[in-house]
């Protein structure tokens, strides 16, 4: 019994001291946190080309220019007179732009100043010129709210709105269309 007394007592004693222990502000340097690095990154490239691709793995989008800048803030990439290639089943559309910008999911491009987009068909090169379009990659379409002037072997067209969708491979033009056809009988 005397042994089991002694046992309790030095069990009691030695919680008193940890408690204690515990209680007393201590001297370390607490653990300092780890902290991750920020992966939000700004950056720069020149002479840039990069391709995406669909959900088969077929690429569908081509993108190339001088230079390129990421914003780590708002997560727009800036592209400084881009060319670019889209897919279709016939012949890609290409174009060239002042300006070009990618939204965060790079799901839309955006070109602006001076947008020329060109598709070379059996019947000519079609030509489309304005100062703003819309690629939306998932929708697969390429869309302009501002004036475009269509143009094509015999036919100019000049509109106020665009949309071609690229897996139909339709151009509709809306809002005061005006369509001029070259007669056999004029040379413009």
């Amino acid at each position: 019994m005397k042994r089991v007394m002694l046992v309790l007592f030095v069990a009691v004693v030695l919680g008193a001291v940890f408690v204690f222990r515990w209680w007393l502000p201590s001297e370390r340097v607490a653990n300092p946190i780890v902290s991750l690095p920020d992966t939000r990154l700004d950056y720069r490239l020149e002479n840039y080309q990069a391709q995406f691709y669909d959900q088969q793995g077929e690429p569908e989008l081509q993108v190339s220019g001088p230079q390129l800048e990421h914003d780590a803030e708002s997560r727009v990439v800036t592209m400084i007179e881009p060319e670019f290639q889209l897919s279709t089943e016939t012949a890609p559309w290409l174009g060239r732009a002042d300006l070009g910008k990618f939204d965060r999911g790079f799901d839309q491009l955006s070109l602006t100043s001076n947008v020329e987009l060109w598709q070379d068909l059996a019947i000519g090169r079609l030509t489309l010129v304005t100062e703003s379009l819309q690629h939306l990659r998932p929708a697969r379409t390429i869309s302009s709210d501002q004036p475009v002037q269509i143009q094509r072997p015999g036919t100019k067209a000049n509109a106020n709105g665009l949309m071609i969708r690229l897996d139909t491979e339709t151009v509709e033009l809306s809002d005061d269309v005006y369509l001029y056809a070259k007669s056999a009988a004029t040379d413009d």
